[in-house]
């Protein structure tokens, strides 16, 4: 008993391991403490600001809630099921066509210079084409359609951006790892899931956290301007109404649901970026914590 005991004294460093490894495994993450501090400043600040306001310009946080539980229990006249379902149907789809035509745009302008003439022209005239202007011309060219021009304002808007982000990760692959893959006869499909794909990883998972974002924001403006179903419908229908509260708490719930899945990808992330420093993978990713 005692020789256990000794054991155990004599190894702390060994159960803290484990300990923080078990905490890691857990599948709710603990928030941090300057996480939960800014988020009662900002529900603090909003309920202080809301007391100058009537509740249909600027609801407090009383207001708001009853205001979400009006939307979750289908007491409006949109069913929530069906405006949720088919929002976030058309953000996975806008989102998913992104990331593929942002990875094999971006990866081409990095890896042939030939390319780079071809395709940084147009790239760069997409990204200065307003999201509501594409709004309109879908809208012209489609109609009112269920999926058609929310996914069309999605895709136009969103991969362009994202391209650059896959641009910029091609040039920072390491020149070495390319010479010593080549050195040693690497093949031309072991240099890209070695060598390219491993160092692209952070840059991937950033542009898809950013994305999906991005993506819920525009798919709400497309679904205003041409769309018959949606969250969009639903908040232009309170707007129109002057119910202010009604606006922000149809956008509630779906805000929540970007947020998890924007939690999952960073979990998945750390995941498959184990193997890089910090200092490394703090760099990739600076721009969205």
């Amino acid at each position: 008993m005692a020789a256990d005991g000794d054991s155990r004294v004599r190894h702390p460093s060994r159960l803290d391991r484990r300990l923080r490894q078990r905490l890691r495994a857990l599948p709710i993450a603990v928030p941090r403490p300057a996480t939960v501090a800014a988020v009662l400043v900002v529900l603090v600040g909003w309920q202080l600001l809301s007391l100058r306001f009537p509740d249909y310009r600027f609801p407090g946080l009383a207001t708001l809630a009853g205001n979400v539980v009006v939307v979750i229990s289908g007491e409006t006249p949109f069913e929530p099921l069906v405006q949720y379902g088919a929002t976030i149907a058309r953000v996975s789809i806008g989102f998913a066509v992104s990331m593929v035509l942002a990875t094999l745009w971006g990866v081409a302008m990095g890896s042939r210079d030939a390319l780079r003439g071809y395709l940084s022209g147009p790239l760069f005239v997409l990204l200065t084409v307003p999201s509501v202007v594409w709004a309109f011309v879908g809208v012209i060219w489609f109609g009112l359609t269920e999926f058609l021009v929310p996914v069309f304002v999605v895709v136009l808007v969103v991969f362009p951006y994202l391209t650059v982000t896959v641009w910029e990760g091609m040039g920072d692959v390491d020149e070495s790892l390319l010479e010593m893959a080549a050195a040693f006869g690497a093949s031309r499909r072991a240099i890209w899931r070695d060598v390219y794909l491993p160092q692209l990883r952070p840059y991937l998972f950033g542009i898809a956290r950013v994305g999906l974002a991005v993506s819920w924001k525009l798919c709400l403006v497309a679904e205003v301007f041409g769309s018959a179903t949606g969250v969009g419908v639903a908040v232009k229908y309170h707007f129109e109404s002057f119910e202010n509260g009604m606006v922000i708490a149809w956008a509630l719930p779906m805000m929540a649901v970007i947020y998890g899945a924007d939690r999952l990808l960073r979990r998945l992330e750390r995941r498959a970026t184990r193997w890089q420093p910090d200092s490394e993978a703090t760099d990739v990713r600076g721009m969205i914590e």
